[in-house]
């Protein structure tokens, strides 16, 4: 995944009233699954199942969760605000409200950890989260993130 890979136009979120990890994953879940053919269920369980392992957050109020997922023809992403933060386990043991949520084909793994350690130092911008933060519209958001592309 390219950084102009990532499109904006509908992978954008502003906003949600989530009160904890697995409302998060569930919006998050709903979303990739509508934009993909897959079932919710199993992105539910993907995300979950990855952050078992540990936490996807990696500070001030960031977290990139991701999944292998079968059955995906091409990576998909969504970008998610929250309206309040909420605890993650995040390394800093800062609560987390923006969440860049990947998943990635099981069968093509080529180009995932690239792909997703691109995506944290773009995201691990203070300036730019701080500007997410303050976007009152999506189209406000797209222009922060436009601005990050140029």
């Amino acid at each position: 995944m390219q950084d102009n890979e990532l499109c904006w136009d509908r992978d954008l979120i502003l906003g949600i009233p989530a009160q904890d990890t697995r409302s998060v994953f569930q919006a998050i879940a709903s979303h990739l699954a509508e934009k993909t053919g897959l079932d919710p269920r199993a992105i539910f369980a993907g995300l979950m199942e990855r952050e078992a392992l540990g936490s996807t957050g990696f500070g001030a109020g960031f977290a990139l969760p991701h999944a292998l997922m079968p059955n995906l023809a091409s990576p998909s992403n969504v970008l998610v605000t929250l309206r309040a933060a909420i605890e993650f386990n995040a390394p800093d043991d800062e609560p987390v409200d923006v969440f860049l949520a990947v998943i990635w084909p099981q069968d093509e793994q080529e180009g995932f950890l690239p792909g997703l350690a691109r995506q944290c130092r773009l995201f691990r911008s203070k300036k730019l989260l701080a500007a997410l933060r303050d976007a009152r519209s999506e189209t406000e958001a797209r222009s922060v993130l436009s601005a990050l592309a140029s």
